[in-house]
């Protein structure tokens, strides 16, 4: 009987909820509390001159979401175009900090000229996550610009 109380007060405690491990507190200015993003919301990574916005198409909600992301360089074009590619990779991750974990890789697809179809974003929980968009030079992160979500 001990033995079975014990096991228990284990799962109790390990189960799901926010870790004494990580931090917490959203940082930074690109949270968002209702889950709509405006298209009108720039975005920017800082060690590039791109700027971009996204556009929820599906989402953001549990299960498959998809956002549409146009970026451009500020010194020639802005959120009404003309849209410019990546000079980097781009890479779309989902991150749950509050767990410590992600969630299955998106599917990124290049519609055109600095447009990007992002599809199989799977928010698995509800709770606080991240979008990071990542700029890469081969494996190394060159650039990262984080949104945060609350579903």
């Amino acid at each position: 009987m001990k033995k079975l109380l014990s096991l228990l007060l284990l799962v109790l405690l390990t189960s799901c909820g926010e870790s004494p491990l990580f931090n917490h507190v959203m940082e930074g200015k690109n949270f968002i509390s209702n889950p709509q993003l405006s298209e009108s919301e720039v975005l920017k990574f800082s060690k590039t001159n791109f700027s971009f916005i996204i556009s929820w198409q599906e989402g953001p909600r549990l299960g498959a979401s998809k956002f549409l992301m146009k970026t451009w360089n500020k010194d020639q074009g802005s959120m009404n175009g003309p849209y410019q590619n990546l000079p980097k990779t781009l890479n779309v991750f989902l991150w749950m900090p509050a767990m410590g974990h992600g969630s299955a890789p998106v599917k990124l697809t290049n519609t055109g000229d600095g447009e990007y179809e992002i599809s199989e974003v799977q928010f698995i929980m509800g709770g606080k996550w991240e979008i990071k968009f990542q700029l890469k030079d081969g494996s190394q992160v060159f650039d990262e610009t984080v949104v945060s979500v609350s579903l």
